[in-house]
């Protein structure tokens, strides 16, 4: 058991060096063929579109670390958005609209899971189903057109402080990723279930004969993804001030990629929030500094599938060694 923590700390350690060397290569590169990457806007806006993606990639890393899996999370965000900024139409309270919209993605989490837990669907299938079902539901419930937000509230900010607004200099959403991230963070390193969610994802059937309820703990996974992504849909509906159905598209394997990235296992039981958030820092450098060299978003797209196939497969490589 002590050589095997041991490999275990020590390749965590490897995944972040190697992002880490990864990372000041890019920044190198980009810096160096486009004048505009290190400006503060710039940066603002990298960290800014980092962080909603975050916030997802956040909840991807519980549900990946127990051994399961979420494709729905983009359409969350999707439908969560659409919802909050049509309540805000309608002249809800920000506090209305975003209790409804994060219960909209607890709705998700427990449809999820207890399709999972009780029904013995394949976590694969399950989500994948709801990634259409759900967004499909926010194209129906808006007609396939955006609500504007208007929000000029006397006793709060605007509503559009929350996705765009600056607080000690740093972006309001840059703020709530970092508390997201400590959350995870206590989670799964200071809990009893956390140490449950890498029980399971380690070994479902030894987890199970010590006595832990595998049910109840799959059940709060995909409860804690769903919550963290409608989170993410009410921010980035916020920042856009509007709630767009075909928003979060992506946002599934951009989450999936970085948590990978960042030396989880796809078979569970492995995994730091930590090692999650300098991947999305990664990705996120990459996609900015394609778009300032002028390259499409389909290089973007390109680039993250290698990054994903190359993390699977040494994830794979890991695995077959022991």
């Amino acid at each position: 058991m002590k050589l095997n923590l041991k490999r275990l700390i020590n390749s965590n350690h490897s995944d972040m060096f190697g992002m880490l060397v990864c990372l000041v290569l890019l920044v190198i590169v980009f810096s160096t063929l486009s004048p505009a990457f290190l400006t503060f806007s710039n940066i603002s806006n990298l960290v800014l579109a980092s962080a909603l993606v975050g916030i997802v990639a956040a909840g991807m890393t519980v549900v990946i670390i127990s051994g399961g899996f979420d494709l729905s999370v983009g359409g969350n965000v999707a439908l969560t958005g659409v919802v909050a900024a049509s309540l805000l139409a309608d002249g809800m309270p920000q506090w209305v609209a975003a209790l409804v919209g994060l219960s909209v993605g607890l709705g998700v989490g427990l449809f999820n899971g207890i399709s999972i837990t009780k029904f013995r669907i394949n976590p694969f299938i399950t989500t994948l189903a709801m990634m259409i079902i759900v967004r499909a539901v926010a194209f129906i419930y808006t007609d396939g057109v955006s609500f504007a937000i208007r929000d000029t509230s006397p006793v709060f900010p605007d509503f559009g402080f929350w996705g765009r607004g600056i607080l000690l200099g740093v972006p309001v959403p840059v703020w709530m990723f970092i508390l997201v991230s400590i959350g995870v963070y206590i989670l799964l390193n200071k809990t009893i279930i956390g140490r449950e969610i890498y029980a399971i994802g380690g070994n479902e059937e030894a987890a199970k004969v010590s006595g832990i309820n595998i049910n109840k703990v799959k059940l709060i996974v995909y409860v804690v993804v769903g919550v963290l992504a409608s989170f993410s849909g009410i921010l980035l509906a916020s920042r856009l001030t509007a709630g767009i159905p075909g928003s979060g598209n992506g946002y599934e394997f951009q989450a999936i990629t970085a948590v990978i990235l960042g030396g989880a296992s796809l078979s569970g039981g492995r995994g730091k929030i930590q090692n999650t958030i300098l991947a999305i820092i990664v990705l996120g450098v990459l996609g900015n500094g394609f778009i300032l060299i002028g390259l499409s978003s389909f290089h973007q797209d390109f680039a993250r599938g290698v990054l994903l196939l190359i993390s699977v497969g040494i994830d794979q490589l890991r695995q077959r060694r022991g």
